[in-house]
């Protein structure tokens, strides 16, 4: 045999071959498959007969007896009778008359009463005799004084104290000082914290001006306080004592000054107003 047929030949199965395996995976794609049937198991049911309910016997209804059967007779009422009615049947006053006097007895004349003087009014039945008597407002004038003679106040003061002021020792309330400034405004924000006008002295209308001198020690320790003049009234006065004795520590002196102490004067200014009480510290 020649080798083209061989060739022929093997090329033949070989087609037939590919053909024959298409064919066999065609036929497994395209075939419905089968479906797999579960069986199910039979339920068994068991039947019972129910018991019988035996009827609950009928509950006998129990009259409720009534607790008040008897008639009983109630008393009427009367509305109180009014204000105008009691007048009516309210005998008339019997007529009073005048208490004459006895043997033995004077009537007191009573006294004239002089231009200028009002009279005395007695006190008016139920009220008591033994009234507290009114207590003396001291004049305000003198111890409010105007703002010109605040401004001639702080002047006397200047030109008593003129000569330690130079020296630098002694100066007034300023917080624009321009080496004491910051010291100075620490003191009045410390004041202003704890000072308070005296309601005895408010409820009495009190004014007054308290000037005072303040020495200070190196660690800004209030060492002392003098009161230059009182202002009229010990009770202004003590709340100015009591205000220096409370603010403690101010703070230590500015780095320019060198001596060891330092004395402020300042002035402690109550007024009334009619918008309330005030103190302004100068």
């Amino acid at each position: 045999m020649s080798d083209k047929y061989i060739e022929k030949a093997f090329l033949y199965l070989l087609v037939f071959s590919v053909l024959l395996h298409v064919a066999v995976f065609a036929l497994f794609i395209f075939l419905p498959q089968e479906k797999k049937t579960i069986k199910q198991e039979p339920y068994m049911v068991e039947l019972r007969d129910l018991p019988e309910q035996k009827a609950a016997p009928p509950k006998e209804e129990k009259e409720a007896k009534r607790l008040a059967e008897k008639r009983e007779r109630v008393a009427k009422e009367m509305a109180p009778k009014g204000e105008r009615e009691v007048e009516k049947i309210a005998p008339p006053p019997a007529h009073i008359m005048p208490r004459q006097p006895q043997i033995g007895e004077r009537r007191m004349p009573q006294q004239p009463v002089e231009r200028g003087e009002a009279p005395q009014k007695e006190a008016p039945p139920g009220e008591s005799l033994f009234k507290p008597k009114e207590r003396k407002v001291p004049d305000i004038s003198k111890l409010f004084p105007s703002p010109g003679k605040m401004a001639k106040l702080e002047e006397s003061y200047r030109k008593k104290y003129g000569s330690e002021v130079e020296e630098g020792e002694t100066k007034f309330l300023n917080s624009d000082d321009i080496l004491f400034g910051s010291f100075l405004r620490r003191f009045e924000t410390a004041v202003y914290g704890v000072w308070r006008y005296p309601p005895e002295a408010a409820r009495m209308g009190i004014q007054g001006v308290t000037p005072v001198k303040i020495t200070f020690n190196r660690k800004g320790e209030i060492v002392n306080v003098e009161i230059l003049q009182s202002s009229g009234s010990k009770i202004l006065d003590d709340e100015v004592l009591r205000t220096l004795h409370q603010i403690g520590r101010i703070g230590s002196f500015p780095k320019g000054y060198t001596k060891d102490t330092f004395n402020l004067i300042a002035f402690f200014q109550y007024g009334i107003t009619r918008g309330g009480i005030s103190g302004t510290l100068h």
